[in-house]
This record gives C-alpha cells, sequence and structure tokens, in this order.
C-alpha cells in the first residue's frame, strides 16, 4: 500500500467511538505524519520496528492503532514519545503500552498523569491515569544535553523544553531526516496555550521557542501538535509575537488592570487573525504572576 498520501475511515471498532478519518503524508523516506487522530503523530518505520511521537485522543485510539497496524504491515511499536501530558497527544498509551511498547517522556509528565488536579482555566478536573498508560522511561530537569535512543540504525534524540506549554514538554527529533517534533510547543494559526495550571508560562515559551530555532535550520520540517509540517520561519514569528504581547500585557499588568480590561483594550494589533485571545491573555497573565 503507498503511504505517500493514504487515507481510512475506520467505524465500528466500539460502540461509543465516532467516525474518525486517519491519514498519513510521508515526510521522508521512514517518517510520517498522521492526522486526523486528534493530535499529530509522527511515525518512525524501520526494519526493527517503529517509534511514535503522540497518540492522539483517547476517543480516537482504536482507530488510530488499527490505522498503525494497517499501514505499517503490523510493525511492533517499540518507543512512544509524549511530548506533554495533555491528553489530546497521550490518549492511546493504554492500547500500546500493552504491546510492550516504552514509553519516553519528562518526568513531570509522568507525575501529571499520575495524579488528581484541577485545571482552572479549562474548569475540569483531571483523575489520574491507570498505571499502563504511565511513562515507563523518564528523566529530569538536570538533563541538559539531548538524550538519545537508537531504532534500527536510526537516532532518535529528545530533551527538555523547559516551562513552555506546560513544564513537561519535550521534542523529539530525527537529526538524519532533519526533522523535529515539538508538539504544542509550537502553535500554528492559533496563539500558544500556555498551560500555567501544570506549569507552562510565556517566559518558559519565549526560551523554548528560541532553543528550537538555535536546533533547526531553514530546510528542518518541525512538526507541531496540530496543523501542517512548519519551517523555521513560523518559530521565529512565534517568537517575535511572544516578545511583542508579553511586554504589552505586561505593562497592563503593572497598570494593575484585569484580563477583561486588557482584553477590552484590543491590544492584539497584528494578531487580529488568530482565535480566541482572551484564553491566551488569560493565562498569560495568570502565569506571569508566578513565573515573572
Amino acid at each position: 500500500m503507498a503511504r505517500a498520501a493514504a487515507s481510512i475511515a475506520l467505524i465500528g471498532l466500539a460502540p461509543t467511538l465516532a467516525l474518525a478519518e486517519i491519514a498519513s503524508q510521508r515526510l521522508t523516506d521512514n517518517l510520517f505524519l498522521i492526522t486526523g487522530a486528534g493530535a499529530n503523530v509522527v511515525v518512525l518505520e524501520t526494519d526493527d520496528g517503529l517509534a511514535l511521537v503522540d497518540s492522539g485522543a483517547p476517543e480516537h485510539a482504536e482507530t488510530l492503532v488499527a490505522f498503525i497496524d494497517s499501514e505499517f504491515a503490523g510493525k511492533p511499536i517499540r518507543y512512544l514519545f509524549n511530548t506533554h501530558w495533555h491528553l489530546d497527544h497521550t490518549g492511546a498509551n493504554e492500547l500500546i503500552a500493552e504491546r510492550g511498547a516504552t514509553i519516553v517522556a519528562h518526568e513531570n509528565t509522568k507525575l501529571w498523569m499520575s495524579t488528581e488536579y484541577y485545571v482552572d482555566w479549562q474548569q475540569r478536573n483531571y483523575e489520574p491515569r491507570p498505571a499502563v498508560a504511565l511513562p515507563t522511561r523518564t528523566f529530569y530537569p538536570s538533563d541538559p544535553q539531548p538524550l538519545t535512543i537508537e531504532l534500527g540504525g536510526q537516532r532518535i534524540q529528545y530533551g527538555h523544553l523547559a516551562e513552555a506549554h506546560t513544564d513537561g514538554d519535550i521534542f523529539v527529533a530525527f537529526p538524519e531526516q532533519n526533522v523535529i517534533a515539538v508538539g504544542d510547543v509550537l502553535a500554528v494559526d492559533e496563539f500558544p496555550l500556555l498551560d500555567y495550571a501544570t506549569g507552562g508560562w510565556i517566559g518558559g515559551a519565549q526560551g523554548a521557542t528560541e532553543r528550537l530555532i538555535e536546533m533547526t535550520n531553514a530546510q528542518t520540517q518541525i512538526i507541531a501538535g496540530n496543523g501542517p509540517p512548519q519551517r523555521r520561519a513560523a518559530l521565529t514569528a512565534q517568537s517575535a509575537m511572544l516578545d511583542e504581547l508579553r511586554e504589552r500585557i505586561r505593562v497592563r499588568i503593572i497598570e494593575g488592570k484585569s484580563v477583561d480590561e486588557i482584553v477590552a483594550e484590543n491590544i492584539m494589533g497584528g494578531y487580529e487573525h488568530l482565535p480566541d485571545p482572551r484564553r491566551f491573555v488569560y493565562n498569560v497573565y495568570n502565569g506571569l504572576w508566578w513565573g515573572g
């Protein structure tokens, strides 16, 4: 089956599973981008099996795994990297772990997935995930250099992007292919989501974006959590936006203005085309109180 641009609709896998169309796009000879699972999923195919970056949303888990089985001839999934804890990126962890895959993530991601907590900007309470869903290979903030795993003769490098989208964000790079997956640290056609409730803030997002700029070149394919592959220019544009909007919001916080007052001033000049500015201002506002 040709995988350059394949798609399949799978139904009937579970009574409550909605129709989901999963599609694959070839990035390089052995790297693929799978869309339609609630978040982007990257697949590295080797003779020794597969490595995945993120596992989509829970409601698409069975569909995603069935698609991977069909598309990659039943090759075993050896590694699953979680770029952070959010459900739309870790939804198929249980199914993939049950097949024996090693789940790789930052230690903070495992901690968030294994505890109960309330995210106020969502007005949602999260319960601990089942033990089988949790990362089985983690690393800590004290690890400054990228770590490396080899699979089928291919290097996979990963490392921490501190306190950006969450406090457990990681990048996953494929050096030979000049491809890097960055999860929701890069936002495509929307404001970056800064989940201050679980450690993200605008200062961390600025630092993470700058680090990714240093790690990439003009030809690097950058895979965000959602949206099509991007180039380095998307990172430089996001960096400029974060710098500009942080200063605008900071000045108004010093003036004692509330979130609603800041939003009412229409300070998003130049970025009016992006959706949900209030959520962005709200999360920046609250993140700045503790992050600086």
